[in-house]
């Protein structure tokens, strides 16, 4: 196999195909079938409309013409033969996924439900985490039979990609539509139950992926809490890679397992959620979305510094979309809140003012004493320069007066 070759430390370069123009299946055919280019030209042409020139697909196709004994090999005339009118009556033409389903279900059973399985993992996956999902190792026969038949493609040592997103397609389709979320719901659940934290972080992608699409079939509440947990998990994970896209999709679906008793019966968690999501939702540009999500902390949080994340990515927001004096006046409410309160009428004489307190409060001090006085720990103080801040940089375009 490829993967003993690299093992003996010789350098494999993967070379990526695109579809194959007319002449080259044609050729690839009448080498195939040791026929003349002439003699195959027919069948080469019928096959490239109805594969698209997928090389895949063109052996798959081959493959079952001679199945259904369509494509066959004459003994007395000792070459092979077609018969190119039933072949030309093939119905694949408009839908490859479904004819490689209906070659996936000659398969024996074991192997199609890995093949489900491996379908609902995604793109990629390995063989650890499809072992967990089929409470079994995952053989190398199933392994090896996926990639003889063009299913996988070996990536590294221990990761495997589908060979082309219609085939994964074409696994996921021998699942009845009305199983799907089922299904699912059995693969996210066997990768989460028995796993380890360790587990569960390595694998907390598949597992809620999975989870999220059979949300409908759980009911308990209970459950539904955990699979919040699961959802804020991977949420927080994606933020921390910079996946702001995948970040709000896990964060906004954790959300909607919570219900309307949840800021009672599970605070820290609502809030957890919520504050990540308003971050997600900001980072992603979604500023109409945010304004809505806001709102929930805003009325259920049970404390004024719970609703500051919240708040802060409201102004941020604002000032994005450069609604600058929306987002000057936010922060000064903010700022009244916390105990400094910003003079409504802000003329040169009230700054001038305020400059010979801080002068006053400066005096006989050296920049050394400055520097050495304790870190600011105050959770208020900090949340007020951080608002103050956002107000200097905002009125930089709209209230000089706040800069003079």
């Amino acid at each position: 196999t490829l993967q003993a070759i690299q093992e003996q430390g010789v350098n494999a370069v993967t070379i990526k195909l695109g579809p194959l123009e007319r002449e080259s299946v044609n050729e690839l055919i009448s080498k195939t079938l040791h026929l003349p280019p002439s003699l195959c030209r027919p069948l080469s042409s019928i096959v490239h409309s109805k594969t698209g020139g997928i090389i895949m697909f063109i052996l798959r196709f081959l493959l079952s013409l001679n199945a259904d004994d369509k494509l066959w090999f004459n003994m007395s005339s000792r070459r092979w033969m077609y018969d190119l009118n039933t072949i030309r009556l093939e119905t694949i033409q408009d839908d490859v996924v479904s004819h490689m389903t209906k070659q996936m279900t000659r398969f024996p059973k074991d192997t199609r439900f890995g093949l489900m399985m491996a379908a609902c993992l995604g793109r990629k996956f390995n063989s650890t985490v499809l072992a967990k999902a089929l409470k079994e190792d995952a053989s190398n026969s199933f392994m090896q039979t996926c990639i003889d038949s063009g299913f996988f493609q070996l990536v590294g040592t221990d990761d495997y990609m589908w060979q082309h997103d219609q085939v994964q397609q074409a696994a996921y389709e021998l699942i009845p539509p009305h199983r799907q979320n089922n299904f699912h719901l059995l693969l996210g659940t066997r990768l989460y139950l028995d796993a380890t934290d360790e587990d569960v972080e390595e694998m907390i992608f598949f597992i809620v992926d999975n989870m999220n699409k059979g949300e409908k079939l759980i009911s308990e509440t209970d459950k539904r809490m955990e699979v919040a947990k699961l959802n804020l998990q991977a949420g927080e994970r994606a933020l921390s890679m910079s996946a702001f896209q995948s970040a709000s999709k896990y964060l906004m679906s954790g959300v909607s397992f919570l219900d309307p008793g949840s800021w009672v019966t599970h605070y820290d968690l609502s809030l957890r959620l919520y504050d990540a999501g308003a971050e997600a939702l900001l980072v992603n540009g979604n500023f109409t979305r945010l304004s809505q999500h806001v709102k929930e902390p805003f009325q259920n949080a049970i404390c004024f510094e719970d609703k500051l994340n919240a708040y802060t990515c409201l102004v941020r927001a604002l000032a994005a979309a450069t609604k600058y004096q929306d987002g000057i006046q936010l922060c000064l409410n903010i700022l009244s809140q916390l105990g400094e309160v910003i003079p409504k009428n802000r003329t040169g004489d009230v700054f001038q003012s305020e400059v010979v307190q801080v002068q006053a409060a400066l005096h006989g001090r050296s920049e050394g004493d400055l520097l050495a006085l304790p870190v600011m720990t105050d959770p208020n103080k900090l949340a007020v320069m951080t608002f103050l801040n956002h107000a200097i940089i905002m009125g930089f375009f709209v209230e000089p007066a706040l800069n003079a």
